[in-house]
């Protein structure tokens, strides 16, 4: 997932029916109209996997949710996979951008009232914003944790890297939390990529089960989970 437009938005909106792009002459910059077919590409390769599973989905598919033609889809990708891949490839980023600003919130919020650091309210307001983020976007969230390990070596590397860059934001947490309790026990890089699999395994059953608006009451779960993990006082 490549957006830049901020966390609130995991890669823009999914739903079919974009309109068109002017036919013939336009007006617009070439690497403008390029910048957009590659935008309405990479949504409607969410859009219909979504909705179809990978396995499914076609080409066909993506450029009519895309509303560009097959010769547009063919001058931006070698093959359905690769749109798939460009798609999902920044999937983290946003998501860690969510993460941060809600521990600098919640750091802010207590440094104004004078009260110490709470690391385990902090690992809480991020769980919280993880599972708000991808209950609102339903459609994203499918992709990447049904669809994307299932979609060839390349996607499970991928969502492997996923996983990985979740476990680090999840190490830099407990060194935090170390500093102000030195009795905590200590974590390795595994330890920390078992938690973050533990968790992604309890939202991969809401999502299966269509339930991916019901995600945000896995909260106290996700956190239960996590801190037995890491041996962290619940």
């Amino acid at each position: 997932m490549t957006n830049t437009e901020g966390p609130s938005r995991l890669a823009g909106a999914y739903a079919p029916g974009l309109p068109g792009l002017p036919r013939g002459r336009s007006s617009l910059p070439g690497d403008v109209v390029r910048k957009e077919q590659r935008e309405r590409l990479t949504r409607g390769v969410i859009a219909a996997v979504a909705e179809k599973g990978y396995a499914r989905t076609t080409v066909a598919d993506v450029v009519g949710r895309a509303r560009v033609s097959r010769k547009v889809f063919y001058e931006h990708f070698a093959d359905l996979p690769a749109c798939f891949l460009a798609a999902t490839a920044g999937a983290i980023q946003p998501v860690a951008t969510s993460l941060y600003e809600a521990a600098r919130r919640h750091r802010v919020a207590r440094e104004a009232d004078g009260r110490p650091r709470d690391h385990v309210e902090a690992l809480r307001s991020g769980v919280r914003t993880y599972l708000e983020l991808c209950a609102r976007e339903p459609e994203f969230t499918r992709c990447l944790v049904i669809e994307l390990p299932a979609a060839g070596p390349e996607a499970l590397r991928l969502d492997g890297e996923n996983l990985r860059q979740f476990a680090g934001l999840l190490r830099v947490w407990h060194e935090r939390a170390v500093v102000d309790h030195p009795g905590w026990a200590p974590v390795t890089d595994d330890i920390c990529f078992a938690a973050i699999g533990a968790v992604a395994a309890l939202v991969r059953v809401r999502v299966v089960a269509d339930d991916t608006a019901g995600l945000p009451a896995l909260e106290d779960t996700v956190l239960d989970v996590l801190l037995r993990l890491l041996a962290a006082p619940r």
